[in-house]
């Protein structure tokens, strides 16, 4: 029997929609994929709205977001496809909304300016099943202190509930262990200051799903890749002046090791653990002979000594305030700022940029001007 012209235009139809998955696969492939970073622009003026660029075509910069109020930050979902920001409003609060990069749909991820809070700092789990992200709740005509809430993102509503249901627990800066089995972030409790600790799944074999972590600098630190460890600044006193060093708390031994030395010539910032665990970068700077205005960033393996540092992208004019490992731990993402330049040959305000170091040419080159807290578009 021969087929009709029906028969003939499903299996068309049917080749077609084939051909085009196929095509999209190929395409969607992350090893055809150009590695680009995000960032906010512009720093100094205007609206902030999420822009990224090829790290091979700089120049060729995509603005993803149109906010009209601006957006106060951002994450990517580990595969690049999901893009949450978290957007000013009229009324002054601060909404969750999410972008499908793949078909470009914008949606409401968290209403909050309906729910009258402040919801910023989103998040992704490394496994995108869930976001995490920090609110804070009206109070009239004040917000109160953040606390940190969820998104699970395998919802079609995108059902959100708080992460921990005691409203004193409260805290900023939350952050992942790359097995997405814990979230830390740092307690907003002024009188028990420190970083609190959350398993899903309590590790080990004591039963505990909430650890802290005492600390008074006020800032977060960063989890091992296999959420054991977790590296955080600590301040420490050295005659009449405060510095911060880095410490080390190892979560099943219960122990602390100091990864920097507290009375050492030297003012250690930030810190982020490498994919593979075994590598920290770091922000230094030197108060002896090697002092430099600005921190400059370094590399530290976690079992070398305190002096086996290798630098990365060393200025001296520059400080280095924020960076960030790729998925595969061989390149890093930089904010700098230029604390000194030459007048003569620089025209204008100095401006942050945006920098990417190659660890194995160990190049480094400027991406953007004028732009902020960068991140990897994905892994």
């Amino acid at each position: 029997m021969k087929p009709d012209k029906l028969d003939l235009a499903v299996v068309a139809i049917v080749c077609v929609c084939l051909i085009g998955v196929a095509a999209a696969a190929w395409l969607m492939d992350p090893a055809r994929q150009p590695t680009r970073v995000a960032f906010l622009f512009p720093a100094t003026s205007g609206t902030q709205n999420v822009w990224m660029a090829d790290i091979d075509d700089p120049a060729a910069q995509q603005q993803l977001t149109f906010s009209e109020y601006g957006v106060f930050d951002f994450d990517f979902s580990a595969d690049g496809r999901w893009l949450a920001f978290a957007e000013r409003s009229a009324v002054g609060a601060v909404t969750l909304r999410l972008l499908d990069l793949a078909t470009s749909r914008l949606t409401d991820l968290v209403d909050c300016v309906a729910l009258k809070a402040n919801c910023t700092t989103p998040v992704f789990s490394p496994d995108g099943k869930w976001l995490v992200y920090q609110r804070a709740e009206s109070l009239g005509g004040r917000y109160g202190l953040p606390r940190i809430w969820l998104v699970s993102m395998m919802s079609a509503e995108y059902d959100t509930v708080a992460l921990i249901a005691d409203k004193q627990v409260v805290g900023h800066s939350p952050i992942w262990s790359a097995d997405s089995n814990t979230v830390a972030f740092y307690s907003a409790d002024v009188t028990q200051p420190g970083i609190l600790i959350y398993d899903f799944i309590p590790r080990g074999d004591v039963d505990v799903q909430l650890r802290f972590i005492p600390s008074s600098h006020g800032t977060m630190g960063a989890l091992a890749p296999n959420g054991a460890q977790l590296i955080f600044p600590e301040l420490s006193r050295r005659g009449e002046q405060f510095f911060t060093h880095l410490r080390i708390a190892d979560l099943s031994a219960k122990s602390f090791a100091a990864f920097t030395d507290p009375q050492g010539p030297s003012d250690d910032v930030a810190a982020q653990w490498s994919p593979d665990g075994e590598t920290i970068a770091f922000a230094r700077r030197y108060t002896d002979e090697r002092w430099t205005p600005g921190h400059q960033l370094y590399l530290k393996l976690v079992s070398a000594s305190e002096d086996d540092l290798i630098p990365v992208a060393y200025e001296p004019r520059y400080t280095t305030s924020y960076f960030r490992w790729n998925g595969t731990g061989d390149r890093l993402v930089m904010q700098r700022f230029p604390l000194i330049r030459d007048e003569a040959s620089e025209d204008g305000p100095a401006l942050p940029e945006i920098w990417v170091h190659d660890r194995a040419s160990g190049i480094s080159r400027k991406i953007a001007e004028d732009a902020f807290v960068p991140q990897w578009a994905g892994a």
